[in-house]
């Protein structure tokens, strides 16, 4: 419905307007008023001749590393990383029998163990137990276990592998580190990693976990770092075309 609205059909308000017979006359201030207002504040001082503070703005660069993506092959690496983590557990419970025998002393002590740069297997004070001397013997034990050995350093090649080809922005953000074998030692413990894990993880099971320990310890990624695994992906790609 329109409704059209002009001066025709708006009657005028002043035609329903009665004029007042009361005359409005000023009113003399009063004393207290008069003293009220010459001793008045102003509220507020406006001095023009005042600059106003200066404000400087600064830019502030900010960089942020994107990360690589997931690779098509991550799940084989999942596969294979747990297949190495099957045989590492089946060689070191055979270790930690033939420990038992050999040195009931330090199998008795809880110790953990690495894989170093070259290789070579490396016992771990973990929780304090050992002496310098324990380690030595440990050190020289867990390298003459060629099973334990070549499982420990096919795990941590696995673990590398299982990291790089995984991205930093999904899935278990394994992509966000940088694992090599010059920090591995110092960023997983193989031993905390085989702690049988329950129904309720104990903090102790739950620190040992491999994301875990990769989490607290591993080496975040940086430039130089991912452009070394993209340089290493994008030859064995070069590499799988021409075979």
């Amino acid at each position: 419905m329109a409704i059209s609205l002009n001066p025709v059909t708006i009657p005028s308000l002043v035609n329903r307007l009665t004029p007042s017979d009361q005359i409005l006359t000023a009113q003399p201030m009063s004393e207290t008023a008069k003293q009220a207002l010459l001793t008045a504040t102003p509220a507020a001082v406006y001095h023009p001749s005042d600059k106003a503070p200066s404000t400087s703005l600064s830019m502030e660069e900010v960089y942020t590393l994107i990360g690589r993506s997931q690779t098509p092959e991550f799940l084989n690496r999942v596969s294979v990383h747990s297949s190495a983590k099957v045989q590492l557990k089946n060689s070191f419970e055979a270790f930690q029998t033939s420990l038992a025998k050999l040195a009931p002393d330090l199998a008795s002590k809880k110790f953990g163990f690495t894989v170093e740069e070259n290789g070579n297997l490396k016992a771990l004070n973990s929780a304090g137990q050992l002496s310098t001397s324990d380690e030595e013997r440990l050190n020289k034990l867990l390298n003459d276990d060629n099973s334990l050995k070549a499982s420990a350093v096919g795990y941590r090649d696995s673990s590398i592998d299982l990291v790089a080809a995984d991205t930093g922005w999904s899935g278990s953000s394994m992509g966000r580190y940088s694992l090599t074998k010059e920090n591995f030692a110092g960023t997983l413990d193989l031993a905390a990693l085989l702690i049988p894990v329950t129904r309720t993880p104990s903090q102790e099971q739950y620190d040992g976990m491999f994301f875990v320990q990769l989490t607290k310890k591993g080496q975040p990624a940086t430039a130089a770092t991912e452009e070394i695994i993209m340089s290493a992906r994008a030859a064995k790609q070069t590499a799988a075309s021409a075979g």
